[in-house]
């Protein structure tokens, strides 16, 4: 009868271990170094990041170095998935300047629209981005204080949010 009893225990520790989600670990790429820029080729805006030469000399003579900024690889999303994923919209709320990041999968026409509560269109920036991480910089201090609504276009899908101008 123990025997049962204990087998019974383990099985319903075991059904409430499955029962918990999943969490796991996420890393974003982010450099931050003393030299960069980005360019325009065709229609296409390319970003780099060029490290340290040398960050230090070890004991052995080897020098320690920063190398390139590589660039991830991007998995092709399937036909028909959302291209923009990872968005995050900061500070929010905003007062001079608000930040709007996300991974582009594929290089895609970007038209984000900034909208008032009665619904018209105070800000707009469309440009061509191929696959990476986009960050637009959008300045806010000529706005009124209140509520606005982010909104992304890309691959014929579309990504909203809220901000906040102070």
């Amino acid at each position: 009868m123990k025997k049962t009893s204990t087998r019974y225990l383990l099985f319903a520790a075991f059904a409430l271990l499955l029962s918990l989600p999943a969490r796991s670990q996420i890393l974003v790429r982010q450099v931050t170094s003393t030299a960069g820029g980005s360019g325009t080729v065709g229609n296409v805006l390319f970003e780099y990041t060029i490290g340290e030469t040398a960050v230090t000399t070890l004991a052995n003579g080897d020098m320690l170095t920063q190398g390139f900024n590589q660039p991830e690889v991007i998995p092709y999303p399937g036909q028909g998935a959302n291209p923009i994923v990872n968005t995050m919209i900061f500070p929010n709320p905003a007062v001079a300047n608000v930040k709007i990041q996300f991974d582009l999968l594929t290089d895609a026409n970007v038209n984000m629209q900034l909208f008032n509560t009665a619904g018209q269109v105070v800000y707009q920036e469309t440009r061509k981005y191929g696959p990476g991480k986009v960050l637009m910089t959008v300045p806010v201090n000529r706005f009124a204080a209140g509520i606005y609504t982010v909104m992304i276009k890309a691959g014929g899908h579309v990504f909203m949010d809220k901000l906040i101008v102070q």
